[in-house]
């Protein structure tokens, strides 16, 4: 049997010579924009090395070369996963992703070309085998349904990844999301700055964990700052999301104002007959384009597919493929809407329990 093989990649040639990766392939391409002199002194440092150009590489580049000298755009793939092709669409801080996304790949010369895993007879293996053949150099991840195990198939090697927020359990990839402890604090700290000093946090526990919890570590913090322990509420995050469950619970702790998410909390207010801002003031998270006059935080959801796309373009063009040994993060900054679900004290009763 013979040994195993370690082949020599362009990166290791790239660290020999003190070069770019780019360098590298260039000078071993004859490309005439560097100087004879670099091309063969890499060269040499490839000989000596003992590189040996992967077939399967070159094939996967003679397409790409292919498409650009016919003019034929480079392709990003959207995964997206959900039991119902499109129900991903219905959630408009999704929407919002792709929209962003989709704007900046043509910006940037791609076309960004939705795949569902659910589709019949697709499987993990089988979607990366059809993203490599067609010559697919990037793909995005988009939120997932839940954090049950998926893409535990996928062949991740051949292409550069980005992951769009945390709802994907493994592997660890470079992701672009929302600042989800930046918009919490700087929504606490607003609404306290209006007066309000016993503030709620209720939402289901699924919203936090897809957000790796950092609502609720930016409330705690948040309340350590700002409110006295004894008018501290602890978040209500349950498991089972209910009216009955909620309508308990607001009762019992008496928030003065309410941070949620979604538009479950604010008929439930209406339905118990408590009106915002008289009785509570109410904020929202991550305000949807149609939560007009409602105070809380716009997630600038636009600008983190926007962000998704560059990181990706990022990697992509210094070759980087496969599971990243260190994966980064861009998070995109929180905007806060000042709506009329909340009242600043100066415009209202002192507030008190």
């Amino acid at each position: 049997m013979s040994p195993p093989f370690n082949r020599i990649t362009l990166k290791d040639i790239a660290e020999a010579a003190g070069v770019s990766r780019m360098t590298v392939s260039l000078a071993l391409r004859e490309d005439r924009s560097l100087p004879e002199t670099t091309r063969s002194r890499i060269k040499a440092i490839a000989n000596k090395l003992g590189y040996q150009p992967d077939p399967d590489l070159i094939r996967f580049m003679e397409v790409i070369r292919a498409k650009k000298q016919k003019g034929v755009p480079s392709k990003i793939a959207y995964l997206t996963a959900y039991e119902n092709r499109f129900d991903w669409r219905k959630e408009s801080t999704q929407w919002l992703y792709f929209e962003g996304a989709h704007g900046r790949a043509r910006e940037c010369g791609y076309v960004l070309e939705e795949h569902w895993l659910r589709e019949p007879g697709m499987t993990d293996r089988r979607l990366s085998e059809i993203i490599r053949n067609r010559g697919i150099e990037g793909v995005i991840v988009a939120p997932l349904p839940g954090h049950e195990p998926i893409f535990d198939g996928f062949c991740w090697d051949y292409a550069s990844s980005v992951e769009l927020g945390y709802s994907l359990s493994r592997p660890a990839l470079n992701r672009a999301c929302n600042h989800q402890f930046q918009s919490m604090m700087l929504l606490f700290l607003s609404l306290s700055n209006f007066g309000y000093s016993r503030i709620g946090l209720a939402m289901p526990r699924s919203q936090d964990e897809r957000v790796n919890h950092h609502w609720r570590a930016a409330f705690l913090t948040g309340q350590s700052l700002r409110t006295k322990p004894a008018r501290q509420l602890a978040p209500f995050l349950p498991e089972k999301w209910s009216k009955s469950a909620f309508e308990e619970w607001f009762r019992k702790s008496r928030p003065d104002c309410l941070i949620t998410i979604g538009r479950d909390a604010a008929g439930w207010l209406t339905r118990m007959g408590i009106r915002t801002p008289r009785d509570v003031g109410l904020a929202n998270v991550d305000l949807s384009p149609d939560m007009h006059g409602i105070t809380g935080i716009d997630q600038n959801s636009r600008k983190v597919g926007a962000a998704a796309v560059d990181l990706l373009i990022s990697q992509m063009r210094h070759n980087e493929r496969g599971i990243p040994a260190v994966p980064r993060i861009v998070m995109v900054e929180g905007t806060f809407i000042r709506g009329s679900t909340t009242l600043a004290q100066s415009e209202g009763s002192k507030r008190t329990d």
